[in-house]
């Protein structure tokens, strides 16, 4: 009765491991980023970076914005959250320095956390109709 029992309980742990996710947890998106290209619709290019700090599915951070003519600078503070089963990054401004406006980016997160391609709306280049264009990746 005894063998029966512990081959019962080992039959129950199997079942168990094999019944679990076998796909992998996603990235977190924390940490350090280059943008390694940013157009805004009036043809200005940007350079920058930017750091960001998770808790839960929300993200905070802080983007440095360089226009590449030496005319327009900031940081845009940012917040917003990642949907995991659309891997969209939305992040909108929450406090503005320097010369650029509030936007909102919306970034498709790819290579397993590593690279991000995106919009940004509102204003600093970008509407609705014709977003400005960046991309990025983790440092």
């Amino acid at each position: 009765m005894r063998l029966i029992k512990l081959l019962f309980a080992v039959l129950i742990v199997q079942f168990i491991v094999s019944c679990q996710s076998k796909s992998q947890p996603e990235p977190s998106l924390a940490g350090n980023w280059k943008i390694t290209s940013a157009v805004g619709n009036d043809g200005r290019n940007w350079n920058g970076s930017f750091t960001l700090k998770q808790q839960g599915a929300d993200y905070s951070g802080l983007i440095l914005w360089n226009a590449v003519d030496g005319l327009s600078t900031g940081t845009d503070s940012v917040a917003g959250n990642y949907n995991i089963s659309t891997r969209i990054l939305t992040m909108h401004s929450v406090v503005i320095t320097g010369n650029i406006e509030p936007v909102v980016y919306t970034m498709n997160v790819s290579n397993g956390g590593k690279t991000m391609i995106g919009t940004w709306t509102g204003s600093s280049d970008g509407t609705i109709d014709n977003p400005g264009k960046w991309s990025a990746e983790k440092e």
